[in-house]
This record gives structure tokens, sequence and C-alpha cells, in this order.
């Protein structure tokens, strides 16, 4: 399973997924992280200027291959575009990226599908 965070710095999840430049991309395999990189991208190579934007249109943004994406907050238009791409977005409280991916992995973090209310991840 390939996860998205969307972080504010290399610790620390950010607030809304579709202004974010920063992402952890961790991939997780029987229940033990066999890959995860820290990637920064440009600044009109978020989400909303990936969808939205024509002139950026054409990126392929690194999300797009990832399962999930675990952030704080997003909005029903970049939720509805990912899930055309095959990526599934979970709003979670937790903001301490090391103690989601945790969590993750033990299967008790809590947040919602951001389109459906709240439910386990």
């Amino acid at each position: 399973m390939k996860v998205a965070i969307t972080a504010s710095n290399k610790e620390h999840i950010s607030g809304k997924a579709d202004d974010c430049v920063n992402y952890w991309i961790y991939t997780i395999e029987n229940k033990v992280i066999v890959d995860r990189k820290y990637i920064q991208l440009g600044e009109r190579q978020n989400l909303y200027s990936v969808f939205v934007d024509t002139m950026v249109e054409t990126f392929v943004h690194p999300i797009f291959d990832a399962d999930m994406l675990l952030t704080n907050d997003i909005s029903p238009l970049i939720t509805a575009r990912l899930k055309e791409k095959r990526t599934v977005a979970f709003v979670i409280d937790e903001t301490d990226i090391e103690d989601v991916v945790n969590q993750l992995i033990e299967g008790v973090l809590q947040g919602y599908i951001a389109e459906d209310g709240r439910a386990h991840v």
C-alpha cells in the first residue's frame, strides 16, 4: 500500500491538502515500512493548481500513485478529483507523522473518508 501524507515540514501534517507542496510518501507491505521519501514540489504544483489551473494540468502529481492520502483538511473538489485518480483522501486529527504511520500500521488510526463522515482509516 502506498500512502501520501501532507507535510508542513518533515515532522508534522499540514492543514489543507489543496495547497500543500510537501509530502511524505510511504510504501507499507505486510505492516512494514519498505520505503519512505519526502517530496517538496514547486509553487504551482499543489493539488488545487494541478486540478484547476489549465496551465499545469499536464503535471503528474506524485500522489496520484498513492492508494490513500492522509491530511488534516481537504476540499470536496480535490477529494472528488483524487477519487477519479483512485486515491482515497482521509481526514485525520493527528499532526505527528510518525505517530500517524504507526497508528495506521497498527490499524488504530482514527479518521474519516473526506466525503463520507467518521470511520476508521
